[in-house]
């Protein structure tokens, strides 16, 4: 109620229709003041403009004009929470009945209802002419700035493609079959931000955070993932887990056991927000849940929900968002040296739209395949050559992937390329 009242002093105080026209306002936001507003609308309608105070008070004498100091943006905002909640308690008694009667007839009422029940809000948008300077000014501050623009990929030729990942509207969706090593590969990605010194965050479907914990020491130790797993201690492990330890940012995982089964984002929102975290990895988008499906939704409606909703996640908290999603059948069909595409993303292509960025991914007899599928802010097309140790974490650039040879000759030199590679050694990065 107070909320209306001050609306309608608003109005009246600084003589602005436009308050009511540009949120949309009508005579059902204002169950207790309806006939005031009804009548300072049919007076602009009429006349042009917005009542004077002694017209206004003449028709309503008891109207206790008061000034109001609070901002437009604040006021609409509680209007519509008012709003809101008075259409909820309006239809909350029907639906209990329903309920009682046949939760099937309850179902249906329910979704009747649902146009009635979302907030109304009005879209202002931006004026990007209007708001010029602010975008030079943004990027001389970015310019000068010694913050990192974006987090390394920690492969070079990945960053000169798509320039690293950006802190916001950035969802990576990597997408590959089955037992194609993605999990590593989203590990990899996820060290590489953890060792720039970022708070890393991860949610594993599947497996436990020991088990993710030796990939991690075989992609950023180099140790032997299998000698790890089979119980047996690599030299100069115990050293390099010291060491680890000893750096401040943390890599936390959490797996359906935390969450209590497959969470969904507004789960995972808590977990950005009690850690902190910089930048969040997810393995993978199918063993998530919507919070914003029904029963009989199909898998795709919920893969599409929970992308959308990542992406708005990774917006509001300014991080980048990496994401696995597995390939369909049709997928193996393909060329043996080709990643899967858009169209092979499993049960919801809508993925792909709400991706900012996304990377086939497939091993090959020449090594492993990175195609840039899509990047919403530069090239895609582009294709990427690996050799991959992947017991050890060893990854090589091959730089002939993409040339203009055909796909026979390029696979021979690439063949040819991994045998002279094959004697070569990285350095631990300790």
């Amino acid at each position: 109620m107070l909320i209306e009242f001050q609306i309608i002093n608003k109005i009246l105080q600084d003589k602005d229709y436009g308050i009511i026209r540009r949120n949309g306002l009508s005579e059902e936001y204002f169950a207790n003041y309806a006939e005031q507003f009804k009548f300072i609308d049919e007076h602009y309608k009429k006349s042009g403009n917005v009542p004077d105070t002694l017209t206004f008070l003449a028709k309503f004498q008891d109207f206790n004009l008061t000034e109001v100091n609070e901002s437009e943006a604040f006021l609409i905002d509680n209007l519509y929470e008012e709003y809101g909640f008075r259409k909820f308690n309006q239809f909350l008694p029907e639906l209990g009945k329903k309920i009682q009667e046949d939760s099937r007839l309850a179902y249906d009422y329910l979704k009747a209802q649902l146009t009635n029940l979302r907030p109304h809000t009005v879209c202002k948008g931006v004026d990007i002419i209007a708001n010029a300077m602010e975008r030079y000014e943004l990027l001389v501050k970015r310019a000068n700035s010694e913050v990192p623009l974006t987090i390394s990929t920690g492969l070079k030729e990945l960053d000169d493609i798509l320039g690293g990942w950006e802190f916001g509207e950035e969802l990576m969706t990597l997408v590959a079959r089955t037992n194609a090593g993605k999990s590593w590969i989203l590990i990899k990605f996820l060290a590489e931000a953890w060792k720039q010194g970022y708070r890393v965050g991860l949610y594993s479907g599947e497996m436990s955070h020991v088990k993710l914990g030796y990939r991690f020491d075989a992609l950023f130790g180099h140790f032997s993932n299998r000698a790890l797993v089979s119980g047996h201690t690599p030299d100069g492990y115990f050293e390099y887990i010291k060491q680890t330890k000893e750096v401040p940012n943390p890599f936390i995982i959490a797996t359906q056991k935390e969450f209590g089964g497959q969470p969904n984002v507004n789960q995972l929102r808590n977990f950005v927000e009690e850690n902190k975290l910089q930048i969040l990895g997810i393995d993978q988008l199918s063993l998530m849940s919507d919070y914003r499906a029904s029963k009989i939704d199909p898998p795709r409606m919920r893969l599409s929900h929970i992308s959308e909703d990542l992406f708005a996640l990774s917006s509001e908290y300014k991080i980048p968002i990496l994401a696995l999603a597995q390939a369909n059948r049709a997928a193996t069909d393909k060329d043996g040296h080709e990643a899967p595409g858009l169209e092979n993303i499993k049960e919801s292509d809508d993925i792909a739209h709400n991706s900012s960025k996304c990377i086939g991914m497939r091993q090959t007899s020449a090594g492993l395949v990175l195609d840039i599928i899509k990047n919403r802010n530069g090239m895609a097309g582009s294709k990427l050559l690996y050799r991959w140790d992947i017991d050890e974490g060893y990854l090589e650039y091959i730089p002939v992937c993409g040339d203009a040879a055909s796909s026979e000759t390029r696979t021979t030199v690439q063949e040819r390329t991994l045998n002279q590679m094959s004697a070569q050694t990285i350095t631990n990065p300790f």
